[in-house]
């Protein structure tokens, strides 16, 4: 009678262990595995991107330039425009603004990279002329993509930083992935 009353409890300890095996299973394949691996994680601007010349490149038309932001196996996920700009005055020698806009887009669904500019998700970074000091940054994501806009330079036509002069702004625009909750 002990050894039979032994073995249900040594049955019964298994049943638990491989339940809550098989539980801990479950629930780690629920979760969305899907890691986008980019191509390039970071883009310094002038430079990082395509001059659109009046042009559409991605999501965004059309004097400034566009970076396009790929998978590893070259899929364009999204992209960002540099620059737009608000309160622009023209000067002897260029031109001047108070707000500077960067424009930046992501695909909405990590498991289909390849579904094209209807799954992707605008959105945009403001920076006020008095707020660009080196090194200041902002945060924004924008569908799967979370972007960091760092200013990396910027000039300005007086000393309260009214107006910066729109020849001279250099950022720098970090990408990843948002993380999987």
């Amino acid at each position: 009678m002990n050894s039979r009353v032994l073995s249900i409890s040594t049955i019964l300890v298994m049943i638990a262990i491989v339940a809550g095996s098989g539980h801990e299973v479950s629930a780690a394949q629920e979760k969305p595995q899907s890691h986008l691996r980019l191509e390039n994680t970071t883009f310094e601007f002038p430079g990082a991107g395509k001059r659109n010349n009046n042009g559409t490149i991605g999501d965004f038309c059309c004097t400034g330039e566009t970076a396009i932001i790929r998978t590893a196996q070259g899929t364009p996920i999204g992209f960002i425009y540099s620059y737009g700009f608000s309160g622009g005055i023209n000067l002897r020698s260029g031109a001047a603004a108070d707000q500077l806009s960067v424009l930046v887009s992501g695909i909405s669904d990590r498991a289909r990279p390849n579904a094209g500019s209807i799954s992707r998700v605008r959105s945009s970074i403001e920076f006020a002329a008095s707020e660009m000091k080196p090194g200041f940054s902002r945060q924004v994501t924008a569908g799967a993509l979370q972007f960091t806009v760092t200013i990396v330079d910027a000039q300005f036509i007086d000393e309260a930083h009214s107006r910066f002069r729109m020849d001279s702004v250099k950022i720098k625009v970090d990408v990843q992935e948002v993380p999987i909750a």
